[in-house]
């Protein structure tokens, strides 16, 4: 089984509007646990790169502009690999797959591949109630050294997905994702806090994702009412 391991970096977190500034990719041949190819680029954006990413990320305008490479060259390499591949993952992958999509289309491109996500689909153990990638690496022994570049993130995330059943991952992506709030008092908001929740001030919810397995049993056992809601809130 081939696994195209993908993250993107962009210039902010609309896919009709933003750009992707960094492509971080690698073909993985699972059942050998083997690298095959890697992809590490950085893309010209067209726009300007908030100061605010600058921060997160560390690349800069001048760096793209150095260094970076024509969105349509590198959308042409990653349209190569995910055709190589069997499944395109990422650590939540519907922001990636927005992105990529926006550019491949922009670009000619079609056939985007059967994604899998690893913040959402790996049933990690109930001990684990963090989903942000470095640091469910920290939970599982190793450190990722340069977070938010995205080869690094990729490797990072492959060599955590790779301690998990693929079987069970594919499987847990064929599940529907609902999206809940908890209809919590003020005073009951650590119950929601504990269990995953997390605050939207906008709406003023607590709210959080589930695939349907998972939420049938956390509704028995979280001790609050909840309701389904038609899309995330955020």
């Amino acid at each position: 089984m081939k696994i195209l391991g993908l993250d993107v970096e962009t210039t902010g977190l609309l896919a009709a509007e933003d750009r992707i500034t960094e492509v971080g990719a690698c073909l993985f041949d699972w059942d050998t646990q083997t690298p095959l190819v890697i992809l590490s680029t950085l893309v010209e954006p067209g726009i300007p790169i908030p100061e605010e990413i600058t921060k997160l990320t560390g690349i800069t305008d001048g760096m793209v502009e150095d260094f970076g490479r024509k969105e349509d060259d590198v959308m042409a390499d990653l349209h190569y690999l995910i055709q190589r591949a069997n499944y395109v993952m990422a650590h939540n992958a519907a922001f990636d797959k927005g992105f990529v999509e926006a550019a491949m289309f922009r670009n000619g491109f079609t056939n985007q591949g059967a994604w899998v996500c690893s913040k959402n689909d790996i049933k990690y153990p109930e001990s684990i109630t963090t989903r942000h990638l470095n640091y469910l690496a920290a939970e599982a022994g190793f450190v990722n050294p340069w977070k938010h570049r995205a080869i690094f993130d990729v490797m990072t995330m492959l060599r955590l997905a790779s301690a998990y059943d693929l079987d069970a991952i594919i499987a847990r992506s064929l599940e529907p994702t609902l999206f809940v709030q908890a209809l919590v008092s003020f005073d009951e908001k650590e119950l929601a806090k504990a269990r995953g929740y997390r605050w939207y001030a906008p709406t003023k919810t607590w709210w959080r994702e589930f695939k349907s397995s998972d939420y049938e049993a956390d509704k028995q056992e979280c001790g609050f009412r909840t309701q389904l809601l038609t899309k995330a809130p955020e």
